[in-house]
């Protein structure tokens, strides 16, 4: 499919130049948190005790996953822009290397040659770029650890938290319809 509607693309243009990953993650987790434990809550097709727990468990799965998701994100561009130092060797207005500042810059990629367009002027945006492309591939990365590590115990806290304060709310309006 070609997309040709110009709203549609200067839209989405938009989005990836002023939304970040960790901003997208988050934006994600707000949604999902709005809707799917309303979604299990109010699934007429298995017990209420079955869809008190679903909808804790759910909404702790959302917040658990959104947490850990958005924080390593951010965490891993910091990482990367704080290892990617360089110094850029240039012929008149033109980029023509990279190079690493010091021995701890392991992100900085070394390229002997760079495309012909790429100028002294518009190199900050191409290389913030790369920054935050790195950092998000390295997250996926991290976050295949983080899942196991951190979201399955956060998970587990959260819905006995969240079982309980359920079950204590749905004891407690039980008891006010007993005393009317």
């Amino acid at each position: 499919m070609i997309v040709n509607n110009k709203h549609l693309i200067n839209a989405v243009e938009w989005a990836g130049k002023k939304i970040n990953s960790p901003q997208q993650r988050f934006i994600l987790g707000l949604t999902a948190i709005a809707i799917q434990p309303v979604i299990d809550f109010t699934n007429k097709n298995v017990d209420r005790d079955t869809r008190e727990v679903s909808a804790a468990r759910t909404s702790a799965k959302i917040i658990a996953g959104t947490s850990v998701g958005v924080l390593v994100r951010w965490a891993c561009i910091k990482a990367v822009n704080a290892f990617s130092g360089y110094d850029i060797k240039t012929e008149g207005s033109k980029v023509v290397k990279i190079l690493k500042k010091s021995k701890k810059d392991i992100f900085t990629p070394t390229l002997a040659r760079l495309a012909d367009d790429v100028t002294v002027d518009n190199f900050k945006h191409l290389y913030g770029n790369h920054v935050k492309n790195l950092g998000s591939i390295l997250a996926t990365i991290v976050m295949i650890g983080t899942n196991f590590l951190v979201d399955v115990p956060l998970t587990v806290l959260l819905t006995n938290k969240f079982t309980k304060m359920v079950k204590s709310h749905d004891n407690a309006s039980k008891e006010v319809k007993n005393e009317s």
